[in-house]
C-alpha cells in the first residue's frame, strides 16, 4: 500500500483514460472486410477486451454468442449507453446446434428479458416455427437448451441465465449473500442512476432461484438416471452423507459384525444432537403459497407426517429435572413465540465429522421439546439401524430416560426397534460441565470406552457455519427456507468432504503426539505407585465400572473427606447431650459451647457481608446500612456476655486492644476475639480446650463447604458464559444475563474469603498436619473451572496478551487441587485422590489409542466411499437409456464425470494421507485395496513430489481449522 500511495494520480489518470476512447481515435471501423466501405467506427464493449471500436455490423456480428454484453456509442464527446438490440441482434432458438437458418421464426414480446450476471437485458429473440420445431421443442424446452430459465411457462416474457442462477447459488452458499441483496445488485449493474426505470422481478428470482436448488439437488443424486424418476426419490435420498462414517454396504467389510468386543466401536456411528434457536421463521406465507419441493428428500424430515405427529400430540412431554440449565431446558416452552411459526431448528449430526445427517432437521415451535428431537432423532437414525450407537445430547441424562417408550407411540412406520443396549447416550464435552457430577461420569466423553477423542460438539460449530443465514432465512416462506437449507446442508456437507483429507491427516498426527505423551505420563505414574498401591486392583475396579457403569459407584468422582459444618454441628450437639447426662455436669448458661462458638461464626459471615455492602453502598442504602450495623451491635453485645462466661480471662485482655471495642460506629470491623484469633502463648489461658477443639472442627467443616460452594459457583458461571454467549441477544437479555453473571461472580468471591478465613482459623489452632493435603492455600490461579479447551482452540475463541497462560484439554490439563479430595486414611472403600488422578490419566491415555485407530479406520472408509461412489456412477453410465440420444449421452456424460471426480478425490485423500497413515501403522501396516495407487489418471493430474503438499491443497480449499479437540 505504501507504493501504492504515491502512484494514486497515474491509477485516476488511466481511470479516466477508459473514459474516452483512448488511443482508438480512428473514424473508420477495421473490422470490416473492405476498408472502402468501412462504416463509421462508434461502438465500444464494456464485456469484451479492450480494443479499438467498431461499426454497429461487426458489433451485431461479434455478438452472436455473446448477447449479454454491455455496449457504448461514442458521440464524439461521450460514451452513452446503447443495447446489442438497437444494433440488430436477434437471438434465434431451436438451430444453436448447428447455425442453420429458421424459415419460419416467431419473435417473442419486445419487451422480452434475460436476468444475467451483469444485470437485465432487454433482448430481440426468435422462436423456432419452422420444420424442425418438433426437434428444438416447444419454448421452454428452446430457452432450457440455450441455457435460460424461463420464469413461467406459459408465455414466458422474462428468463435467467443458467450462468446467473449458478452464480447466486454459489454465493448465498459461500458468502451466506441474501436473495434480496444479490437481486438489488443486478438492479444497480443494470442502472444506478435511477433514470431508468425497470420492472420488479424479485419475487419471480425467488420462485426460480428455489426450482434451480431444486433441480440441482435432483441432479447430484443420480435421480435423472434412475429408471423411476423424479417421484422414485425416497426419503433423505438426496443428502450427502459422511464418508468417513460407517455404511453398511459401502464402507463396512463383510465380516464387521464378527469383530471382537474390544473393536467393536471402530463400527460404531456416532451422532450429536442440537437445536440452533437463532434460526427462527415468522408466520409469513404457508404451504399452500410456497410449497415445500421435495419434503424429507435431502436433509429436513418429511413436512406433513411431522405435523400431523405434533398435532396429535401422541407424546406429551415429560417433567424435566433441575439437572442443568441449559437453552434446551431454557427454551422448552418459551413464551417467545409470538408471531413465529418456528422459533428455531433441531438437528441430528455425525458427532466425529460434523457432517449434518438425511432426513435430520426439523423445525422446533416452542423449544426443545422431546416429541421434537425424538421424531428428527428417528428419522435420522432409522439407515443405522444395524449398527451401534453412541448418541450425545446436551440433556441427554434425561432425555434418553423414556425414549424407547416414546417413540413406541410414534405412528407404525416409525416405531423402529433399536436392539437393547445398543445405544449409549453421552453429553458434549463443554456441556458437561453444566451438570452436576454425581452419578453423571457414564455420560462423560472422557471415560466412555470406544469414543476416542469425540467432543460432541459439532452442532454448535454447524450452528456457528449457518448463522449467516438466519435472518435471510427468517422472512422466507415454507419452500423456500427449506430449499434454501437443504442446499446450505449439502454445500457444507461437500466442503467437508473435499477437506477431509487435511482433516482427517492433521488429526491424526495430533492424536500421536498425545497419545505418546500421554502414556509416558501414564506409565511413570503406574510406575511410581505399584511400590505403595495395588494397580491390579484399581484397573480391576475400573474394568467392572467400565462394563456397567451405571449400576457402580462413580471411581472418577472422590467422596467428601469430612463431615459438613452442618453435620459438625450436630455431632458436637450430640457430644454436649452425652455430657450433659454425666453425674456432675452443670451448664454455665442456656446456650451451650457448641452454640456460643456456632454464634461467633455466623456473626464473623455477618460482619465480611456488611464490610463488603459498605465499601459499595450508594446515597440510598445508608439507611438500611445503620439498621443493620444497629442490629450487629446488639447480636455482638450478647455475644461479649457469653464470652465473658466461656471465656472469663480474655474479657481483660480483650478490653486492652483496641480492635476488639464495641463503641466504634464501624461496628463490621472489630475483631470477635475467638479462640483462633487469640496468640498462641495465650491462648491456652485464656479458653478451654474444648472451646478450641470445637473452633478447630467447625472450620475444618467451613473449609469443606467454602469449596464446595467454590466449585458450584464455578460451574454456574462456565454455564452461564456459555449460555450468554450462544443463546442471549440484544440488549435488554444481555444485560440481565450480565447481571446474573456478576451476582454469581460476587458469591464465588464470599465463599473465597470464607475459605481463607476458616483455614487461617483452623491453621491458627491446629498448626501443620494432615489436614492439609486436603484443605491446601488457596491461590487465585486455583479458583478456576475445569477447563477442557486445547491451547489452539482457546487462542481462537479469545485474545490473549502474551501473559496469559493457556488452558490446556481434558487430555492435557493440569486440573486445579480444588477438584480434587485427598484420602487421609487410605481407606479401600474411598476413591482417594491417587486412584481417582490414576483412573483419569488411564481414561486419557485409552482415549488417545482409541482416536489413532477410530482415524485409522475413517481414512480407509473415505477410501472405500469414494470408490463406492465411482463405481456406482459408472454403473449408472451403463444402465441409463433414453430415446433421446442427445438426453443419453448427456447422461452418459454427466455419470463418467461424477466417477472422474470421485476418482480423483480418492487419488487425492491417498497422497496426502497415506504417509501419515503408514507411520501410525508401523509394522503391521498392510497396503490394502482401497490404499493402493490410483492409476489411469492424466499425466501430471497429481503429482506426489516431497514439497507438493501446498500445491495440491491449492486444488481444493485446504480446511482453515476443522479441529476442535477438546
Amino acid at each position: 500500500m505504501k507504493l501504492f500511495i504515491p502512484k494514486r494520480d497515474l491509477y485516476l489518470q488511466e481511470m479516466l483514460r477508459r473514459d474516452g476512447r483512448g488511443y482508438a481515435t480512428h473514424d473508420r471501423c477495421l473490422d470490416c472486410p473492405d476498408p472502402a466501405t468501412a462504416k463509421p467506427a462508434l461502438f465500444r464493449c464494456s464485456g469484451c477486451a479492450p480494443g479499438p471500436l467498431c461499426c454497429e455490423t461487426c458489433m451485431v456480428r461479434k455478438h452472436q454468442e455473446c448477447p449479454y454484453h454491455r455496449i457504448k456509442r461514442w458521440t464524439g464527446l461521450t460514451f452513452e449507453d446503447t443495447t446489442l438490440k438497437d444494433l440488430g441482434l436477434r437471438i434465434q432458438l431451436g438451430h444453436t446446434h448447428d447455425r442453420s437458418a429458421c424459415s419460419n421464426p416467431i419473435p417473442c414480446r419486445s419487451d422480452f428479458s434475460v436476468i444475467h450476471v451483469n444485470g437485465r437485458h432487454v433482448v430481440s429473440v426468435d422462436f423456432c416455427g419452422c420444420d424442425k420445431a418438433g426437434q428444438a421443442g416447444d419454448v421452454v424446452q428452446q430457452l432450457l437448451r440455450y441455457d435460460l430459465w424461463p420464469a413461467t411457462d406459459c408465455e414466458p416474457n422474462t428468463t435467467f441465465s443458467f450462468e446467473l442462477l449458478e452464480h447466486y447459488h454459489v454465493q448465498s452458499l459461500q458468502g451466506k449473500i441474501s436473495m434480496y441483496d444479490y437481486y438489488l445488485s443486478l438492479e444497480r449493474l443494470t442502472d444506478n442512476t435511477g433514470t431508468a426505470q425497470a420492472q420488479d422481478r424479485y419475487k419471480t428470482f425467488m420462485r426460480i432461484v428455489a426450482q434451480w436448488r431444486h433441480m440441482k439437488l435432483l441432479k447430484r443424486a443420480g435421480r435423472g438416471h434412475d429408471p423411476s424418476g423424479v417421484a422414485g426419490t425416497r426419503p433423505g435420498e438426496c443428502a450427502l452423507r459422511c464418508p468417513a462414517c460407517p455404511h453398511q454396504g459401502v464402507n463396512l467389510p463383510d465380516n464387521w459384525e464378527t469383530i471382537s468386543d474390544e473393536l467393536k466401536y471402530i463400527y460404531m456411528m456416532t451422532v450429536a444432537l442440537d437445536a440452533c434457536f437463532r434460526l427462527k421463521r415468522r408466520d409469513v406465507s404457508d404451504v399452500q403459497k410456497d410449497p415445500i419441493l421435495g419434503s424429507g428428500w435431502a436433509y429436513f424430515v418429511e413436512d406433513t407426517g411431522y405435523r400431523e405427529l405434533l398435532l396429535t400430540g401422541v407424546v406429551p412431554l415429560p417433567q424435566m429435572s433441575s439437572c442443568t440449565g441449559l437453552s434446551a431446558v431454557d427454551h422448552a416452552n418459551t413464551k417467545f413465540s409470538r408471531g413465529y411459526t418456528a422459533t428455531g431448528v433441531g438437528a441430528v449430526t455425525c458427532a466425529r465429522h460434523e457432517f449434518w445427517l438425511a432426513s435430520g432437521m426439523g423445525d422446533i415451535q416452542k423449544g426443545e421439546k422431546y416429541v421434537n428431537m425424538d421424531y428428527i432423532f428417528v428419522c435420522a437414525i432409522r439407515e443405522y439401524l444395524v449398527l451401534h450407537k453412541l448418541v450425545s445430547y446436551d440433556i441427554a441424562c434425561q432425555w434418553s430416560q423414556g425414549l424407547l417408550e416414546r417413540i413406541a407411540k410414534f405412528p407404525p412406520h416409525l416405531r423402529i426397534e433399536i436392539p437393547e443396549g445398543s445405544i449409549k447416550y453421552v453429553i458434549p464435552k463443554l456441556h458437561f460441565r453444566a451438570h452436576k457430577r454425581e452419578g453423571h461420569s457414564p455420560y462423560s466423553l472422557n471415560y466412555r470406552i470406544g469414543v476416542g477423542r469425540t467432543d460432541g460438539e459439532g452442532p454448535e460449530r454447524n450452528w456457528w457455519e449457518v448463522q449467516g443465514i438466519a435472518n435471510a432465512t427468517k422472512q422466507m416462506g415454507p419452500g423456500t427456507r427449506q430449499g434454501y437449507m437443504d442446499g446450505t446442508c449439502g454445500f457444507t456437507n461437500w466442503r467437508k468432504t473435499v477437506n477431509m483429507p487435511w482433516t482427517l491427516r492433521k488429526k491424526l498426527r495430533a492424536a500421536r503426539e498425545a497419545y505418546t505423551e500421554q502414556r509416558v505420563i501414564f506409565d511413570e505414574l503406574t510406575k511410581s505407585l505399584q511400590k505403595n498401591y495395588d494397580i491390579v486392583a484399581w484397573e480391576e475396579e475400573i474394568k467392572v465400572w467400565e462394563a456397567d457403569p451405571f449400576n457402580h459407584d462413580d471411581p472418577y468422582v472422590g467422596l467428601s473427606q469430612g463431615p459438613t459444618e452442618a453435620e459438625t454441628l450436630r455431632a458436637l450437639s450430640e457430644e454436649e447431650q452425652v455430657a450433659s447426662a454425666l453425674p456432675g455436669f452443670m451448664a454455665l448458661h442456656d446456650v451451650s459451647p457448641v452454640g456460643f462458638v456456632a454464634m461467633g461464626l455466623e456473626l464473623e459471615d455477618v460482619k465480611t457481608r456488611l464490610l463488603e455492602d459498605a465499601k459499595k453502598a450508594t446515597s440510598s442504602r445508608i439507611t438500611g446500612l445503620f439498621e443493620r450495623r444497629t442490629a450487629l451491635r446488639r447480636r455482638m453485645q450478647k455475644f461479649r456476655d457469653l464470652q465473658a462466661i466461656y471465656m472469663p480471662r480474655a474479657v481483660a485482655l480483650l478490653a486492652e486492644d483496641p480492635s476488639c471495642r464495641t463503641d466504634t460506629e464501624l461496628i463490621e470491623t472489630v475483631r470477635l476475639g475467638l479462640p483462633s484469633e487469640i496468640s498462641p502463648s495465650r491462648r491456652d489461658a485464656v479458653c478451654s480446650c474444648r472451646l478450641q477443639e470445637i473452633e478447630a472442627r467447625l472450620r475444618e467443616s467451613q473449609c469443606r463447604d467454602a469449596l464446595q460452594n467454590i466449585r458450584n459457583k464455578l460451574h454456574t458461571l462456565d454455564h452461564l458464559y456459555l449460555y450468554k454467549k450462544t443463546q442471549v441477544r440484544h440488549q435488554g437479555p444481555n444485560t440481565r444475563a450480565r447481571g446474573e453473571i456478576t451476582t454469581q461472580d460476587v458469591r464465588k468471591g464470599r465463599a473465597v474469603t470464607k475459605y481463607r478465613l476458616a483455614r487461617r482459623a483452623k491453621f491458627a489452632l491446629s498448626g501443620h498436619g494432615d489436614w492439609e493435603k486436603e484443605l491446601r492455600v488457596l491461590n487465585d490461579e486455583d479458583v478456576r473451572g475445569i477447563q477442557d479447551d486445547d491451547p489452539e482452540t482457546e487462542k481462537k475463541k479469545r485474545k490473549r496478551s502474551r501473559s496469559d497462560k493457556e488452558i490446556p484439554a481434558e487430555g492435557r490439563r493440569k486440573i486445579s487441587w480444588i477438584w480434587r479430595s485427598s484420602d487421609l486414611d487410605d481407606s479401600e472403600d474411598r476413591n482417594d485422590s491417587l486412584k481417582v488422578e490414576w483412573f483419569k490419566s488411564r481414561a486419557r491415555t485409552m482415549r488417545w489409542k482409541e482416536e489413532i485407530v477410530l482415524l485409522l479406520e475413517e481414512m480407509h472408509r473415505v477410501l472405500a466411499t469414494h470408490s463406492y461412489d465411482e463405481e456406482r456412477w459408472r454403473a449408472h453410465a451403463k444402465t441409463c437409456a433414453h430415446q433421446d440420444p442427445a438426453i443419453y449421452e448427456g447422461m452418459v456424460a454427466y455419470a463418467l464425470k461424477q466417477a472422474r471426480i470421485r476418482r480423483r478425490m480418492r487419488a487425492v485423500f491417498r497422497l496426502v494421507c497415506i504417509d501419515e497413515a503408514r507411520s501410525a501403522k508401523g509394522a503391521k501396516w498392510e497396503e490394502c485395496e482401497e490404499w493402493r495407487k490410483v492409476e489411469d489418471l492424466e499425466a501430471g493430474v497429481i503429482e506426489e513430489p516431497a514439497e507438493a503438499e501446498e500445491e495440491i491443497a491449492s486444488i481444493y480449499e485446504s480446511p482453515d481449522d476443522l479441529i476442535d479437540v477438546l
